[in-house]
């Protein structure tokens, strides 16, 4: 079994479902955050790495996705999907270990929740744009959010830890 590394953020996603050139008053694109968790219930540091190993999203301890869609007059709309480790039953942790799962927890909803600001930043430039170019503005964020989690080792510099 390949060995599971503790955090990914994303390789997000764009989806354009139209395209034109078309001027529009500038409104905020529409955002859609949603947070799904998946359950831990191990009580040591050692069990709630090995469960968010084989429980996380795709392999990784937290997941984000964000889609960006586009209307044909340029009506944007951004959809955020984090998803994350919840412990069921956090008093039965000892003290010292849900210190540290709730620090770990902290760091990494931050960390995912910046690569949902990324979709957030394309959809406003794809608007900002007046729609023109959108499918080289998700490739540029996408790049954004790659280099993200290179520079922050999956969010390991920034907290994302558990020992």
């Amino acid at each position: 079994m390949k060995k599971k590394f503790f955090d990914i953020g994303v390789l997000a996603l764009g989806l354009a479902l139209g395209f034109g050139g078309l001027s529009t008053a500038h409104a905020k694109p529409k955002v859609t955050e949603t947070i799904k968790t998946y359950a831990v219930s191990a009580t040591s540091v050692a069990g709630l790495v090995q469960e968010m190993n084989e429980k996380g999203p795709k392999g990784f301890w937290a997941f984000t996705e964000w889609y960006v869609r586009w209307t044909g007059d340029c009506k944007l709309s951004v959809t955020v999907d984090i998803t994350l480790p919840k412990h069921k039953n956090p008093a039965k942790m000892p003290a010292e270990v849900r210190t540290k799962f709730d620090a770990m927890l902290a760091a990494l909803t931050e960390h995912e929740r910046q690569h949902g600001r990324h979709g957030i930043a394309a959809a406003q430039e794809i608007e900002a744009a007046g729609c023109a170019g959108g499918d080289a503005i998700l490739k540029k964020y996408n790049a954004i959010d790659v280099k993200f989690d290179k520079t922050t080792d999956h969010g390991r510099k920034k907290g994302v830890v558990l020992r």
